[in-house]
């Protein structure tokens, strides 16, 4: 009897585990807006427009059944652990340990240039599996200018959720 007890209690915890994993939600990081422009004043944008991005995704999916964001205070500790610097050339592909690190499985990366009056932004879903960016869901070339750029951030909320729901 104390056998089949056994056995039981293996079946139910190992259907249980099975049923987390299997229904786990996607763990998200959205990293901060790469400055190309190489101004300095403009940094403060960086993670204007992360922090915006994040509670604007957070906002669309508010129980967060299908993705959760890792909050930004985290991102910043685990760029800020390794040192990372984004205007530096090696950013790109050190930012990947960063990412691992906090166990995401996709990532939301943008960036922006200011062209004459007018500020260039895009922004991008990668796997971290294939770190190679979601073929179908992106912003790409969105165009407003230096005192209107964070009204591209409902923009990039409806090219890029759909990817994170997928």
């Amino acid at each position: 009897m104390t056998r089949r007890i056994r056995i039981l209690s293996i079946c139910v915890l190992l259907s249980i585990a099975w049923s987390v994993c299997a229904f786990a939600q996607a763990r998200v990081v959205v990293l901060p807006f790469r400055n190309m422009d190489g101004e300095i004043k403009y940094n403060v944008w960086s993670l204007q427009l992360s922090d915006s991005l994040t509670k604007l995704l957070l906002a669309n999916d508010t129980t967060q059944a299908k993705f959760v964001i890792v909050p930004n205070d985290s991102v910043e500790m685990a760029i800020s652990e390794l040192n990372l610097d984004p205007t530096n050339p090696q950013y790109q592909s050190d930012v990947w340990k960063a990412v691992k690190a906090m166990g995401a499985v996709m990532v939301v990366q943008g960036n922006f240039f200011l062209r004459g009056e007018r500020v260039l932004m895009n922004a991008y879903v990668y796997d971290m599996n294939t770190r190679m960016a979601h073929g179908t869901y992106f912003a790409k070339d969105i165009y407003k200018s230096p005192t209107s750029y964070m009204e591209a951030i409902p923009v990039m909320v409806k090219k890029l959720y759909p990817a994170l729901i997928e």
